[in-house]
């Protein structure tokens, strides 16, 4: 017999508030979909981007600095996409770690809602509307956490126009400054 762990309070606390959001019929009309002229799953603007000798990782991601060295994007495909074909997008704050990543023309990151890091809490709501959940920790951390599934979609049909169960988006800040972000479609 296999015994299988209970879950954490903070984990028990998330499901639960994902259950109320999911039950509220709240949608996220407007999710992001691009960063800085890249679209989700769009192998044209993609390639704009990336260039043959950007190499993936491991995992299957491309990581790309701003001009600046202080933001990093990863992105990712997943299995079976294919060449540029996007499906997940990250930014961080590249921090002291220096990898061997190219540097494009880009200051900064942004989303097609006008999302960058550094933005705080209220300024990503007014953009993205209240259709999330919040996971807080007391180390001064917050997670806004976005989410869209089938039957329920976007006026745009961005799942049914892209053949994909589940979006999500995750915006992580500390001291009400974001430092984290990424979206996509989850691996179906």
């Amino acid at each position: 017999m296999e015994l299988i762990p209970e879950p954490d309070q903070d984990e028990r606390l998330q499901y639960e508030a994902m259950l109320k959001l999911k039950k509220s019929n709240c949608i996220l009309d407007e999710p992001d979909t691009s960063i800085n002229g890249i679209n989700i799953r769009d192998y044209e603007s993609a390639k704009k981007l990336i260039e043959e000798k950007d190499k993936k990782d491991d995992l299957g991601q491309y990581h790309l600095y701003s001009n600046s060295d202080i933001e990093t994007l990863t992105l990712v495909q997943h299995p079976g996409d294919s060449k540029y074909e996007i499906s997940i997008f990250k930014v961080e704050d590249s921090g002291r770690l220096f990898q061997d990543y190219r540097h494009v023309k880009a200051a900064a990151f942004i989303t097609n809602n006008g999302i960058k890091l550094g933005m705080n809490k209220s300024d990503i709501i007014k953009k993205l509307g209240k259709c999330y959940t919040a996971k807080d920790s007391m180390k001064g951390f917050i997670e806004l956490y976005y989410r869209i599934e089938l039957p329920n979609d976007t006026k745009s049909k961005l799942l049914k126009n892209n053949n994909m169960p589940t979006y999500y988006a995750s915006y992580k800040l500390r001291k009400n400054r974001l430092e984290k972000f990424e979206f996509g479609f989850e691996y179906p």
